[in-house]
């Protein structure tokens, strides 16, 4: 993997290259979202950059079309990811360990953005910053959520 193979966005905007050069990959993914507070660091997402661009170079109408992305704080937060799936359609699932209850409505809600905005979730769906470190790093290393969490659709794009 080359140095620039991903961005890291941090609530929304703030938009850089994942680099190694301070730790590891896996320690640094693991040393932002622990520093997830809800209130100043809210959200953080990483995708793979488009290949032969620099940052400023990255249209922001285009870019990223695939994701995973958290909100919330260190000790709370959701694990979204948004997969261009095989048949061209754009959909975006919320991560959650198994088993998963849903029959029932999620019963967490999880504020962030300084608490202007919030999710429901369900208890199995809410992620620390440590279990959220393994699934971001394993998605850096293949695009993908490890098989063992459940994915519930939250929206589609065609």
């Amino acid at each position: 993997m080359t140095l620039e193979s991903h961005v890291v966005t941090t609530n929304g905007a703030t938009r850089m290259f994942l680099f190694d050069d301070v730790r590891p990959y896996r320690d640094q993914i693991g040393r932002v979202l622990g520093l997830l507070d809800g209130d100043k660091r809210w959200a953080y997402s990483l995708w793979r950059a488009p290949k032969g661009l620099n940052i400023d170079e990255i249209d922001r109408d285009q870019y990223p079309q695939a994701y995973l992305q958290s909100a919330g704080t260190a000790q709370a937060m959701t694990i979204e990811v948004r997969y261009i799936e095989a048949d061209g359609i754009a959909r975006q699932y919320v991560v959650g360990r198994a088993p998963g209850d849903y029959a029932i409505e999620p019963s967490v809600r999880m504020p962030y953005n300084n608490g202007s905005r919030h999710l429901d979730l369900y208890p199995n769906e809410v992620f620390t910053s440590e279990e959220a470190t393994e699934i971001y790093y394993q998605y850096f290393l293949t695009d993908r959520v490890p098989d063992q969490y459940l994915l519930r659709l939250i929206n589609q794009w065609e």
